[in-house]
Protein backbone atom coordinates (compact mmCIF):
# COMPACT_ATOMS: atom_id res chain seq x y z
CA UNK A 1 0.00 0.00 0.00
CA UNK A 2 1.43 3.09 -1.03
CA UNK A 3 -0.14 5.28 2.17
CA UNK A 4 -0.14 4.71 6.17
CA UNK A 5 -2.83 4.34 8.05
CA UNK A 6 -3.26 7.90 10.39
CA UNK A 7 -3.79 5.84 13.47
CA UNK A 8 -4.31 2.67 15.07
CA UNK A 9 -6.71 0.26 16.87
CA UNK A 10 -4.66 -1.76 19.21
CA UNK A 11 -4.35 -5.82 19.02
CA UNK A 12 -7.45 -7.49 20.10
CA UNK A 13 -6.81 -9.53 23.77
CA UNK A 14 -6.34 -13.68 22.12
CA UNK A 15 -9.45 -13.64 24.99
CA UNK A 16 -11.52 -11.08 23.15
CA UNK A 17 -15.26 -11.73 22.77
CA UNK A 18 -17.88 -10.07 20.60
CA UNK A 19 -18.87 -8.02 23.33
CA UNK A 20 -15.15 -6.73 23.14
CA UNK A 21 -15.29 -5.10 19.71
CA UNK A 22 -18.10 -2.87 20.57
CA UNK A 23 -22.15 -3.27 20.28
CA UNK A 24 -23.06 -0.66 17.14
CA UNK A 25 -26.80 0.22 16.98
CA UNK A 26 -27.94 1.92 12.77
CA UNK A 27 -30.56 3.99 12.57
CA UNK A 28 -32.25 4.72 9.10
CA UNK A 29 -34.21 3.86 6.28
CA UNK A 30 -37.09 3.75 4.64
CA UNK A 31 -39.20 2.27 2.12
CA UNK A 32 -37.41 2.53 -0.83
CA UNK A 33 -34.34 2.86 0.83
CA UNK A 34 -33.65 0.05 2.46
CA UNK A 35 -30.33 -0.40 0.88
CA UNK A 36 -28.23 2.65 2.28
CA UNK A 37 -29.14 1.78 6.20
CA UNK A 38 -28.16 -2.14 5.06
CA UNK A 39 -24.68 -0.72 3.80
CA UNK A 40 -23.90 0.82 6.43
CA UNK A 41 -24.56 -2.00 9.10
CA UNK A 42 -22.70 -4.40 6.63
CA UNK A 43 -20.26 -2.01 6.61
CA UNK A 44 -20.07 -1.88 10.73
CA UNK A 45 -19.70 -5.97 10.09
CA UNK A 46 -16.98 -5.83 8.42
CA UNK A 47 -14.78 -3.02 10.06
CA UNK A 48 -14.87 -5.28 12.96
CA UNK A 49 -17.92 -4.59 15.44
CA UNK A 50 -19.04 -7.35 17.36
CA UNK A 51 -22.44 -6.79 17.44
CA UNK A 52 -24.87 -4.80 14.96
CA UNK A 53 -28.26 -3.98 15.02
CA UNK A 54 -30.34 -2.08 12.80
CA UNK A 55 -33.26 -0.07 13.82
CA UNK A 56 -35.93 0.63 10.67
CA UNK A 57 -39.33 1.55 10.20
CA UNK A 58 -41.24 -1.79 10.57
CA UNK A 59 -42.44 -1.78 6.72
CA UNK A 60 -39.06 -2.53 5.60
CA UNK A 61 -37.75 -5.20 8.39
CA UNK A 62 -37.64 -7.59 6.37
CA UNK A 63 -36.19 -6.39 3.58
CA UNK A 64 -32.85 -5.32 5.43
CA UNK A 65 -32.84 -8.59 7.35
CA UNK A 66 -32.70 -10.54 4.48
CA UNK A 67 -29.33 -8.68 3.34
CA UNK A 68 -27.19 -10.48 5.85
CA UNK A 69 -27.80 -13.11 8.41
CA UNK A 70 -25.48 -11.48 11.18
CA UNK A 71 -27.43 -8.39 11.35
CA UNK A 72 -30.04 -8.02 14.55
CA UNK A 73 -32.90 -5.82 13.63
CA UNK A 74 -35.11 -3.92 15.31
CA UNK A 75 -38.68 -2.91 14.00
CA UNK A 76 -39.96 0.36 15.07
CA UNK A 77 -43.38 2.28 14.41
CA UNK A 78 -43.59 3.58 10.56
CA UNK A 79 -46.29 6.18 8.61
CA UNK A 80 -46.30 5.25 5.62
CA UNK A 81 -42.42 3.68 5.06
CA UNK A 82 -41.25 6.40 6.98
CA UNK A 83 -40.31 6.19 10.87
CA UNK A 84 -43.38 7.63 12.79
CA UNK A 85 -43.57 9.80 15.36
CA UNK A 86 -43.16 7.58 18.27
CA UNK A 87 -39.96 5.80 16.88
CA UNK A 88 -37.81 7.56 19.07
CA UNK A 89 -39.69 6.40 22.33
CA UNK A 90 -39.33 2.82 20.88
CA UNK A 91 -35.60 3.00 20.53
CA UNK A 92 -34.66 5.37 23.44
CA UNK A 93 -34.28 2.79 25.83
CA UNK A 94 -31.69 0.85 23.73
CA UNK A 95 -29.18 3.71 22.83
CA UNK A 96 -27.29 3.64 26.24
CA UNK A 97 -26.98 -0.03 25.91
CA UNK A 98 -24.43 0.92 22.84
CA UNK A 99 -20.81 1.38 22.23
CA UNK A 100 -21.94 3.63 19.32
CA UNK A 101 -24.73 5.07 17.32
CA UNK A 102 -24.98 5.80 13.43
CA UNK A 103 -27.79 7.44 12.06
CA UNK A 104 -29.19 9.09 9.07
CA UNK A 105 -29.04 7.21 6.18
CA UNK A 106 -32.23 6.91 3.83
CA UNK A 107 -34.51 7.96 7.07
CA UNK A 108 -35.42 11.31 4.97
CA UNK A 109 -36.32 14.03 7.02
CA UNK A 110 -39.88 13.86 8.52
CA UNK A 111 -42.03 14.29 12.02
CA UNK A 112 -40.47 10.75 12.90
CA UNK A 113 -37.07 11.38 11.79
CA UNK A 114 -36.84 14.37 13.62
CA UNK A 115 -37.41 13.38 16.67
CA UNK A 116 -34.75 10.46 16.39
CA UNK A 117 -32.48 13.09 16.09
CA UNK A 118 -33.44 15.28 18.41
CA UNK A 119 -33.35 12.71 21.08
CA UNK A 120 -30.06 11.50 20.18
CA UNK A 121 -28.60 15.22 20.36
CA UNK A 122 -29.76 15.51 23.38
CA UNK A 123 -28.61 12.37 25.01
CA UNK A 124 -25.80 11.86 26.51
CA UNK A 125 -24.42 8.01 26.60
CA UNK A 126 -22.94 7.34 23.78
CA UNK A 127 -21.10 8.71 20.34
CA UNK A 128 -22.95 9.21 17.32
CA UNK A 129 -22.45 9.68 13.44
CA UNK A 130 -24.94 11.88 11.93
CA UNK A 131 -24.90 11.66 7.97
CA UNK A 132 -27.30 12.08 5.24
CA UNK A 133 -30.89 12.90 6.08
CA UNK A 134 -29.71 13.75 10.03
CA UNK A 135 -27.56 16.25 8.78
CA UNK A 136 -30.79 17.66 6.46
CA UNK A 137 -32.95 17.00 9.80
CA UNK A 138 -30.17 19.44 11.94
CA UNK A 139 -29.99 21.96 9.17
CA UNK A 140 -33.58 22.16 8.46
CA UNK A 141 -34.29 22.71 12.22
CA UNK A 142 -31.42 25.50 12.36
CA UNK A 143 -30.35 22.94 15.44
CA UNK A 144 -26.97 23.18 15.25
CA UNK A 145 -26.31 26.09 17.75
CA UNK A 146 -28.65 25.24 20.33
CA UNK A 147 -27.57 21.80 20.10
CA UNK A 148 -23.83 21.77 20.40
CA UNK A 149 -23.59 25.00 22.45
CA UNK A 150 -24.22 22.92 25.95
CA UNK A 151 -21.80 20.00 24.96
CA UNK A 152 -18.31 19.73 27.57
CA UNK A 153 -15.44 17.79 26.40
CA UNK A 154 -15.94 14.85 28.68
CA UNK A 155 -19.30 13.96 26.53
CA UNK A 156 -19.50 11.04 24.24
CA UNK A 157 -17.94 12.36 20.63
CA UNK A 158 -20.02 13.55 17.65
CA UNK A 159 -19.17 13.04 14.24
CA UNK A 160 -20.72 14.53 11.26
CA UNK A 161 -20.41 13.47 7.58
CA UNK A 162 -22.15 15.95 5.29
CA UNK A 163 -21.26 15.56 1.46
CA UNK A 164 -20.79 19.70 0.30
CA UNK A 165 -24.15 19.54 -0.55
CA UNK A 166 -25.08 18.81 3.34
CA UNK A 167 -22.54 21.17 3.94
CA UNK A 168 -24.16 23.96 2.39
CA UNK A 169 -27.10 23.65 4.28
CA UNK A 170 -25.15 23.60 7.60
CA UNK A 171 -23.17 26.62 6.94
CA UNK A 172 -24.83 28.91 4.46
CA UNK A 173 -21.47 28.62 1.97
CA UNK A 174 -22.07 27.17 -1.31
CA UNK A 175 -20.49 23.95 -2.49
CA UNK A 176 -18.91 26.00 -5.15
CA UNK A 177 -16.42 27.71 -2.71
CA UNK A 178 -14.76 24.74 -1.24
CA UNK A 179 -11.99 26.53 0.69
CA UNK A 180 -14.40 29.24 2.45
CA UNK A 181 -16.84 25.10 3.27
CA UNK A 182 -13.57 24.22 4.69
CA UNK A 183 -13.15 27.04 7.07
CA UNK A 184 -16.57 27.37 8.14
CA UNK A 185 -16.80 23.67 8.37
CA UNK A 186 -13.79 23.86 10.97
CA UNK A 187 -15.02 27.07 12.42
CA UNK A 188 -17.73 24.74 13.29
CA UNK A 189 -16.14 21.91 14.57
CA UNK A 190 -14.10 24.38 16.62
CA UNK A 191 -16.86 25.97 18.29
CA UNK A 192 -19.46 22.51 19.08
CA UNK A 193 -16.33 19.98 20.14
CA UNK A 194 -17.14 17.84 17.12
CA UNK A 195 -15.17 16.16 14.59
CA UNK A 196 -16.72 16.63 10.65
CA UNK A 197 -15.93 14.93 7.90
CA UNK A 198 -16.26 16.85 4.19
CA UNK A 199 -16.76 14.14 2.18
CA UNK A 200 -15.54 15.10 -1.61
CA UNK A 201 -12.07 13.94 -3.64
CA UNK A 202 -10.31 14.21 -1.38
CA UNK A 203 -12.06 14.07 1.64
CA UNK A 204 -10.96 16.29 4.42
CA UNK A 205 -11.43 16.13 8.43
CA UNK A 206 -11.66 19.11 10.68
CA UNK A 207 -11.61 18.78 14.40
CA UNK A 208 -12.25 20.58 17.53
CA UNK A 209 -8.60 22.14 17.61
CA UNK A 210 -7.34 24.58 14.87
CA UNK A 211 -4.31 22.02 14.30
CA UNK A 212 -6.76 18.96 13.67
CA UNK A 213 -7.16 19.10 9.71
CA UNK A 214 -6.59 16.02 7.94
CA UNK A 215 -7.01 15.57 4.25
CA UNK A 216 -7.07 12.00 3.56
CA UNK A 217 -4.91 10.27 0.62
CA UNK A 218 -6.33 7.14 -0.52
CA UNK A 219 -9.68 6.73 -2.42
CA UNK A 220 -10.66 7.58 -5.64
CA UNK A 221 -13.27 8.79 -8.56
CA UNK A 222 -15.13 5.50 -9.18
CA UNK A 223 -16.12 5.66 -5.10
CA UNK A 224 -18.26 8.37 -6.34
CA UNK A 225 -21.29 6.03 -6.49
CA UNK A 226 -24.61 5.74 -4.43
CA UNK A 227 -24.23 4.06 -1.08
CA UNK A 228 -20.35 5.00 -0.78
CA UNK A 229 -21.33 7.49 1.85
CA UNK A 230 -23.27 5.24 3.77
CA UNK A 231 -20.30 2.80 3.78
CA UNK A 232 -18.44 5.30 5.46
CA UNK A 233 -20.86 5.83 8.07
CA UNK A 234 -20.88 2.21 9.12
CA UNK A 235 -17.51 1.79 9.22
CA UNK A 236 -16.95 4.98 11.28
CA UNK A 237 -19.73 4.51 13.65
CA UNK A 238 -17.92 0.67 14.21
CA UNK A 239 -14.68 2.43 14.66
CA UNK A 240 -16.10 4.68 17.62
CA UNK A 241 -18.09 1.43 18.84
CA UNK A 242 -14.47 -0.03 19.19
CA UNK A 243 -13.11 2.34 21.54
CA UNK A 244 -11.39 5.29 19.29
CA UNK A 245 -11.99 9.07 19.41
CA UNK A 246 -14.30 10.63 17.24
CA UNK A 247 -11.00 12.70 16.02
CA UNK A 248 -9.50 8.99 15.28
CA UNK A 249 -12.34 7.27 13.97
CA UNK A 250 -13.01 9.62 11.42
CA UNK A 251 -9.64 9.95 9.81
CA UNK A 252 -8.84 5.85 9.78
CA UNK A 253 -12.31 5.32 8.87
CA UNK A 254 -11.77 7.56 5.25
CA UNK A 255 -8.73 6.38 5.24
CA UNK A 256 -9.90 2.52 5.05
CA UNK A 257 -13.46 3.97 3.06
CA UNK A 258 -10.64 4.84 0.87
CA UNK A 259 -7.89 1.79 0.83
CA UNK A 260 -11.48 -0.56 0.14
CA UNK A 261 -12.34 1.57 -2.94
CA UNK A 262 -8.75 1.75 -4.62
CA UNK A 263 -8.43 -2.48 -3.93
CA UNK A 264 -12.21 -1.96 -5.54
CA UNK A 265 -11.66 -0.25 -8.85
CA UNK A 266 -8.31 -2.27 -9.45
CA UNK A 267 -11.32 -5.96 -9.32
CA UNK A 268 -14.01 -4.21 -11.01
CA UNK A 269 -13.39 -1.08 -12.63
CA UNK A 270 -13.96 2.59 -11.47
CA UNK A 271 -16.31 3.01 -13.88
CA UNK A 272 -18.10 -0.69 -12.88
CA UNK A 273 -17.72 -0.50 -9.01
CA UNK A 274 -20.72 -0.26 -6.71
CA UNK A 275 -20.66 0.16 -2.84
CA UNK A 276 -21.61 -3.38 -2.43
CA UNK A 277 -18.52 -3.78 -4.56
CA UNK A 278 -17.24 -1.88 -1.88
CA UNK A 279 -18.51 -2.97 0.98
CA UNK A 280 -17.10 -6.78 0.24
CA UNK A 281 -13.90 -5.50 0.27
CA UNK A 282 -13.87 -4.17 3.65
CA UNK A 283 -13.33 -7.34 4.72
CA UNK A 284 -10.19 -7.65 3.27
CA UNK A 285 -8.66 -4.69 4.24
CA UNK A 286 -9.56 -4.81 7.91
CA UNK A 287 -6.49 -5.74 9.47
CA UNK A 288 -5.14 -2.70 8.41
CA UNK A 289 -7.36 -1.27 11.56
CA UNK A 290 -4.72 -3.19 14.17
CA UNK A 291 -1.49 -2.28 15.01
Amino acid sequence: MSTSPPTALPCPASDAHKGTFGRVLLIGGSRGMAGSITLSSIAALHSGSGLVSTAVPDSILGTVAGFHPSLMTIALPCSDGKFALEAWRAIESQIEKQDAVGVGPGMTTGPGSIEIVRGLLQQRSVPVVFDADAINVIAKQDWFNNSFATRSPQEPDIVLTPHRGELARLTGVPADAPEKQDEAAHGLAISAGITIVIKGGPTRVVGAHVDMNYTNDTGNSGMATAGSGDVLTGIIASLLGQGLSGWDAARLGVWIHGIAGDQTARRKSRAGMTSLHLVETLAEVADQMFS
